[in-house]
């Protein structure tokens, strides 16, 4: 049976209230066109910005996280979301969690490629957890890990997961000559090739820290999972990309 399959390529904000709205908007649209799984960007739920030790906090984030996975059982919808998550002694992580469509959460994959800034507030995850959404066994290879394909193939070797997904905010390197594709589309490819899975990048439309850098925002690749690229969602525009997994369209509903 096709999955159908959304991207919530959502503007990010400064407070968790409104990214929580947002997340909410994005879910019900979702759904409204068929949607099975959505997918959010890294740390979708603080925003990724200068004021993130403000708002990663646990009186913040776990009503937040709880409220989506309420409304992910409500809407039979499940969610790869970006969230800050706490360790049981104090560890602050970046995570992706997949929650099913019974709003349970079946994974927490917790960053392990921190860049030095991240590394002085976040700790350093391990390992790679699958967790299935809509009986697909799904995982998550965050930002800028897709750099680092040994590790991702020694943690998801090929045929272990039907679905990988890529939150972050990846762009053209501007120290670099201007590629196409870009080195971290053909990253995003090799992840597919290697692991033989659907590739489902949600790339951040805009940034907030540094505006100017939104001119790369958007564009979120899906590839299929002999590498090649599927399509691409609009550049620098905030909204909702719905498909069905294994075709080259989707369908574009501006948030």
């Amino acid at each position: 049976m096709a999955v159908r399959v959304a991207i919530a390529q959502i503007n990010m904000h400064w407070s968790t209230a409104e990214n929580l709205a947002a997340i909410r908007r994005a879910m019900s649209a979702a759904k409204l066109h068929g949607a099975e799984i959505c997918a959010f960007s890294e740390l979708a739920v603080t925003g990724f910005h200068r004021e993130i030790a403000r708002e990663a906090l646990p009186k913040v984030v776990v009503p937040a996280v709880r409220e989506i996975c309420e409304l992910s059982a409500e809407l039979s919808l499940a969610v790869a979301l970006g969230a800050r998550v706490f360790g049981e002694n104090g560890e602050k992580y970046i995570a992706h969690l997949l929650v099913n469509e019974h709003g349970a959460t079946v994974a927490s994959i917790e960053k392990q490629g921190l860049t030095v800034a991240e590394a002085t507030f976040f700790s350093r995850g391990r390992g790679r957890p699958v967790g299935l959404l809509q009986g697909l066994r799904c995982s998550a290879v965050i930002c800028r890990e897709v750099e680092d394909a040994e590790l991702v193939t020694a943690e998801l070797p090929l045929g272990s997961v039907d679905m990988v997904f890529i939150p972050g905010a990846l762009r053209q390197d501007p120290e670099k000559p201007k590629a196409n594709p870009p080195q971290f589309v053909r990253n995003i490819q090799r992840i597919a090739q290697l692991t033989g899975a659907s590739v489902i990048q949600t790339n951040w439309p805009n940034a907030l820290n540094r505006p100017e850098e939104s001119v790369d925002g958007g564009g979120s690749i899906v590839c299929a999972p002999d590498g090649a690229i599927m399509f691409r969602l609009p550049l620098q525009e905030a909204g909702v990309g719905v498909f069905t997994l294994g075709e080259d369209r989707f369908l574009w509903q501006p948030q």
